[in-house]
């Protein structure tokens, strides 16, 4: 029976809507992504076969149609962080209450997406066969790299693809198996009917204050 003191206790599902609200929302950061990605992908193909440089088309510097693909999947990368933010809230919450393991689980929905970003941004440019090539066997790649003053990189025309297939697509990978590790129910296909383990642990957690209310 619940005693006047339970009554008056704040329920342990008080904060779960809006835990509930922030994994709905990290799934779809997860669809965004894999929606940016393709962006990237597609429109990194699409600007490799049709690229013409500012110079030859007679256009003003600055963004083009050229640069939409970039930059629409960048935004997209961007909204996956922010629909992150929640969790790493709902994440937090669970650090307050020492539930260590749910609140890990929680903010990589949040980490994961900015470690992509950075090495999508990055990681490119690290492993660049451009300035491998030019360095360790003083070989020039004309139409496939840029070479002046600043250093050697991809021709603006490969850029977007190459920064999709050597950072995006191979850190979202990573990501993915994360998330099928730790945070199932983010990345969940069609089909799939496993159980988010921070929302195991809610149940557990919820069943056990009301065994103790009895």
């Amino acid at each position: 029976m619940n005693t006047p003191e339970s009554e008056n206790v704040a329920p342990e599902s008080s904060p779960a809507h809006w835990q509930r609200l922030a994994d709905r929302l990290a799934q779809y950061g997860w669809l965004v992504l894999l929606g940016s990605i393709a962006v990237g992908f597609v429109g990194g193909v699409i600007v490799a076969v049709i690229w013409q440089s500012d110079e030859s088309a007679g256009a003003m510097p600055g963004p083009g149609l050229q640069d939409l693909p970039m930059i629409i999947s960048m935004l997209g990368y961007l909204l996956v962080i922010l629909l992150g933010v929640p969790s790493l809230l709902a994440g937090a919450w669970d650090f307050l209450r020492g539930h260590w393991t749910a609140g890990g689980r929680r903010i990589l929905v949040f980490v994961g997406p900015v470690l992509l970003l950075v090495g999508t941004e990055i990681v490119p440019h690290l492993l660049n066969p451009c300035l491998f090539a030019l360095e360790l066997g003083g070989k020039r790649l004309p139409g496939m790299c840029d070479y002046g003053e600043w250093g050697t990189d991809f021709a603006a025309r490969w850029h977007l693809l190459d920064h999709t297939l050597v950072g995006a697509i191979p850190f979202a990978a990573l990501y993915w198996l994360a998330l099928r590790k730790w945070r199932p129910g983010v990345a969940r296909f069609r089909g799939d009917t496993a159980l988010d383990p921070t929302r195991v642990n809610g149940i557990a957690r919820n069943g056990e204050q009301r065994g103790n209310n009895e």
